[in-house]
């Protein structure tokens, strides 16, 4: 009896034992798979653009169409947001994919500036077009360079974008600041565009593509212009930040152009949240991004250079592992 009763002993410690070790595997690997990055894209995706009037809004807009239509699971917002917030929202989890200017980006990854740690979860899937600092008058305003600024009321674009920053930047390598302005107008491009034409506002600065459809609109109605940078100025912004590059707006880019305007431009870097789109998920993204330049193109020519190889070769911050996958597979990386 004494024996019976042992061995029912052993037997039933050994079912408790087994039953607590397999509870344990399955909270461990519970807490393994909540911890791990989706295989699938969200159910609802976040989609950094920008405000509306330029093409970061409406690129966001075609693009999240196009994920839906490939995923039908998923619903895509796009958010009004700018480089700085998109880059932040992407950092805090907020945001899952979007657009920035890629001058921003070493910022970001390093904790600088606006931001108060590194973003170690953000990821380049493609780079898709140059945004060119706009500097913008009326035709016959009577600003013809940075110093001409002095006193007037300037809108640099919407408060933290990266707009602003470069405007700082170009203030600040002329000796000059938002104290030397008249007033500051933190306002839109197509609010802009409207306050341009109704006299109450005398430029508009921004990183936009060019051509600029708004500006073009309003070219032929009371003309406008671009206020070119001097070479010293261009030179210095480079130096301050590599990503800024020397560009040329050709004439004839705005209906009554008549001549080139050097200014500097940035590239619009198209960035991934690692910790919620997952190797898979950005490699069908950055295919789904590179083989659909025809419907981007529609849009606006400005990704007429787009493609692979231009989205390696001027890559800035680190591919998304699934981004690599991709360029690697096609033979754009090697």
């Amino acid at each position: 009896m004494k024996k019976t009763f042992s061995l029912f002993l052993i037997a039933l410690l050994t079912i408790l034992a087994t039953a607590c070790g397999s509870n344990s595997d399955t909270a461990a690997k519970d807490k393994e798979d909540a911890n791990a990055t989706p295989k699938e894209l969200p159910s609802d995706l976040a989609f950094g653009a920008s405000s509306q009037g330029g093409l970061w809004y409406p690129l966001a807009g075609a693009m999240g169409n196009e994920i839906s239509n490939n995923n039908p699971d998923t619903s895509v917002t796009v958010i009004e947001g700018g480089t700085i917030a998109n880059l932040l929202g992407i950092s805090q989890d907020q945001i899952d994919i979007g657009f920035s200017n890629g001058q921003v980006i070493p910022s970001a990854i390093e904790g600088k500036g606006e931001f108060k740690k590194p973003a170690k979860n953000l990821k380049t899937l493609a780079t898709l077009y140059p945004n060119v600092m706009h500097i913008v008058v009326r035709a016959d305003s009577d600003i013809h360079s940075i110093e001409d600024l002095k006193g007037k009321k300037v809108s640099p674009g919407l408060k933290g974008y990266s707009g602003e920053l470069a405007f700082k930047k170009i203030l600040e390598v002329n000796d000059m600041s938002y104290d030397d302005l008249g007033a500051v107008e933190y306002v839109g491009t197509a609010d802009a565009v409207n306050l341009i034409r109704d006299g109450n506002l005398d430029s508009y600065v921004g990183l936009l593509t060019a051509p600029v459809s708004s500006f073009q609109e309003l070219d032929t109605t009371v003309g406008i212009r671009l206020i070119p940078l001097d070479q010293s100025t261009i030179d210095k912004m480079h130096e301050a930040n590599p990503a800024y590059l020397e560009y040329t707006v050709k004439k004839g880019t705005y209906p009554n152009s008549k001549n080139d305007v050097k200014t500097v431009s940035t590239f619009t870097v198209m960035v991934a949240n690692s910790n919620t789109i997952s190797e898979e998920s950005a490699y069908k993204l950055t295919k789904m991004v590179v083989e659909n330049k025809e419907k981007w193109t529609n849009l606006s020519k400005t990704l007429s250079d787009f493609n692979a190889k231009f989205s390696v070769e001027n890559n800035i911050g680190e591919l998304h592992p699934g981004a690599k996958r991709y360029y690697k597979e096609i033979g754009a990386l090697e």
